[in-house]
Formats: C-alpha cells, sequence, structure tokens
C-alpha cells in the first residue's frame, strides 16, 4: 500500500481519500516506519498537496483522532488559530475565555509553542490551569462550566508520529500549518481562526467548509498576524451555513486605536498569563485589552452571541467589566485541577 501511494505522489497523481484514509490508519497503528513517515511527507510537499487531499488528510486525522463527545445542547466552539508569522501574547486563550463567559461552549484545542514563545497549553499552565487531562474529564468540564482546554498531543496520536520526522528534516508541512487547527477531537463547527499566510486563507476555508463547519471566521492581518489585527487590516471568511463572505475590516471601523506590533507582542509564558489576568481585572488597558475586545467580538458573533462586531465589543467590554471573564478562568482552573484530588 505504503509503496503504491508513494509511487502515486512521485509521479504528480492525486491521491484517492481511500488511499489517505488506510495511510493515516496505517501511520496511527504503527505499521509505517519514520523512514517512510518522512518519505510521504517530502514527497506530499514537493508535488504540492491539493484542495481535495488536504482536506481528506483532515477527515482521516479526526478519524483517527481520540473523539470527544461531550452531552451538550448548542454548537462548540474552538479558536485554535495557525500560529505562525508575528508573536503576540495569547490573544486568542484570552478570546476564548472571553467566548466561555459568554455561554458559548468552549472546546479550545491547542498546543504548546513551536514558533514563539508562549503557546496556549504554555500560557494556560502559567495560569494554574492542568492541561492533562483523561478524555471524560475534558467532557465533563464542557458540560459543567462550557469550557475545556484540549491539549493536542493527548488526542492526536498520528501527529506525535508525523512531527519527529518533521522537526529532523526542518520541514514545514500541511498537518501543523493547515490540518492541526481543523482537527478538533470535539468536532467543534464553529470557530475563530487566525491565518498566519494570506494563501493559506482560502485552503483552511475550503477544507473546513469539506469537513461540515456551520459557522466560522477564518482571519489574517494583512500585517502578517494570525488573529484580528489592530495593526492594520484583516481579511476575513466568513463560513456559515455552507456560504462564504470575504470582506475586510481595520480597528477604526470599530472605533479602536491602531498599534504597534511592540504593544502586544509575546512575552514569556507568565507574562503573558499576567497580561490576560490584567486586562480581565481591569489593570491592563489600551492595545493589549483592544486586542482582545476585537478577538472576542468576532467570537461572539461566530458563537450567535452577538449580530456583528460593533455588538460583539460592547458585549465583550461588559463581560471584562464585569469580572464574568476571571471567574470564568478561576472555574477553569479549579475544575482542571479537581479530578485528581476526587479519585
Amino acid at each position: 500500500m505504503y509503496k503504491e501511494i508513494l509511487g502515486k505522489i512521485t509521479a504528480g497523481k492525486e491521491l484517492t481519500e481511500t488511499e489517505i484514509s488506510e495511510l493515516i490508519s496505517a501511520i496511527n497503528a504503527g505499521t509505517v516506519s519514520d523512514i517512510q513517515i518522512a518519505g510521504f511527507q517530502v514527497a506530499l510537499l514537493m508535488k504540492g498537496a491539493s484542495l481535495k487531499e488536504t482536506s481528506f488528510i483532515a477527515k482521516a486525522m479526526r478519524d483517527n483522532c481520540v473523539q470527544l463527545k461531550p452531552k451538550v445542547l448548542g454548537e462548540l466552539m474552538d479558536t485554535c488559530g495557525t500560529g505562525g508569522g508575528l508573536s503576540t501574547f495569547n490573544i486568542s486563550t484570552a478570546t476564548a475565555l472571553v467566548a466561555a463567559a459568554a455561554g458559548i461552549l468552549i472546546a479550545k484545542h491547542g498546543s504548546r509553542s513551536i514558533a514563539s514563545l508562549s503557546g496556549s497549553a504554555d500560557v494556560l499552565e502559567a495560569l494554574g490551569v492542568n492541561i492533562s487531562l483523561q478524555p471524560y474529564e475534558v467532557e465533563k468540564m464542557i458540560e459543567e462550566i462550557g469550557i475545556a482546554f484540549l491539549y493536542a498531543p493527548l488526542f492526536h496520536p498520528v501527529m506525535g508520529k508525523v512531527l519527529p520526522p518533521e522537526q529532523d528534516l526542518g520541514i514545514k508541512t500541511i498537518f501543523y500549518s493547515i490540518i492541526g487547527p481543523l482537527i478538533n477531537p470535539a468536532f467543534a463547527p464553529r470557530h475563530l481562526l487566525g491565518v498566519y499566510k494570506p494563501e493559506l486563507l482560502d485552503i483552511v476555508t475550503y477544507v473546513a467548509k469539506e469537513l461540515g463547519y456551520t459557522n466560522a471566521m477564518f482571519v489574517h492581518g494583512l500585517d502578517g498576524l494570525d488573529e484580528i489585527s489592530l495593526l492594520g487590516k484583516t481579511r476575513i471568511n466568513h463560513l456559515k451555513d455552507g456560504e462564504i463572505t470575504t470582506f475586510e475590516v481595520a480597528p477604526e471601523d470599530f472605533g479602536l486605536a491602531r498599534c504597534t506590533l511592540s504593544d502586544i507582542k509575546t512575552g514569556t509564558p507568565a507574562e503573558n498569563a499576567e497580561t490576560i489576568r490584567g486586562v480581565f481585572s481591569g489593570k491592563i488597558t489600551g492595545a493589549k485589552r483592544d486586542a482582545i475586545l476585537i478577538n472576542a467580538a468576532g467570537a461572539l458573533t461566530v458563537g450567535g452571541k452577538a449580530d456583528d462586531f460593533k455588538e460583539g465589543l460592547c458585549l465583550a467590554g461588559d463581560i471584562i467589566g464585569s469580572g464574568a471573564a476571571t471567574k470564568k478562568l478561576n472555574e477553569l482552573r479549579e475544575m482542571s485541577n479537581s479530578f485528581g484530588k476526587s479519585k
């Protein structure tokens, strides 16, 4: 099977959904060696994965993950982005907390950072959250407090097998730049997803549509951010009920001031944790607060709590000002650390 698949790729031919499914399942089962995985990755990178192949890989990866099925009413949402590009503090993690405080069911997917100082897992640990939970514990958190962190390495065994060859070869394939953010183990159909390269925006949108996403915004700051940007304009693909609309927004559209990267740049996990706490407590205002507000406005719109960005900005400000975001962070921290004590 492997040799036939590699032969097709090196000949520039497109793989079928069945071939990709069989290969990903074989990687998961451990019947494909590291050398063979590396060969597949390099060959696919050189050929270039088609849109169909990319969506087939995403579907196969979801089929081979540890699937979560919390018993809740309503659709789950994620705020996991691609990473890469210009590095800011953990805006998407803060956004997830604001959205959860608004009553949106959040399955926050993420991992440690490869390219920057602080990934979502890193900053959540610095905030005191236990990220190493069993599937049933994650499900219970979503059911009881409406938010949980899904630490990607615990739920995606295939990712753990494709990463080492990538690192050894010094290459970056679609597994992490495109596939990873789209394969939430809880199959969240709503998403605010930041993309770090403009050429990836339409690809990610296409794959998400193929995966059955119901309401999602795929955003790219034209200055190089994988967030809704305060530095300048942001291009947005909004996928809703199978239809895609594309538009651009700028901070001044909503009465916000533009800033520089240094105003919202990343620090260490501990520093970013202090930034999030400071914004939530009201001690930190200005660009850092505005960056959370504009991204939370997008999340609140996707989550059905606001009709548009302007309404979302007002609601996000109210949530932070009332202390609800801090309360939700405290709930996340306390419940994530409660399971070991109850055993």
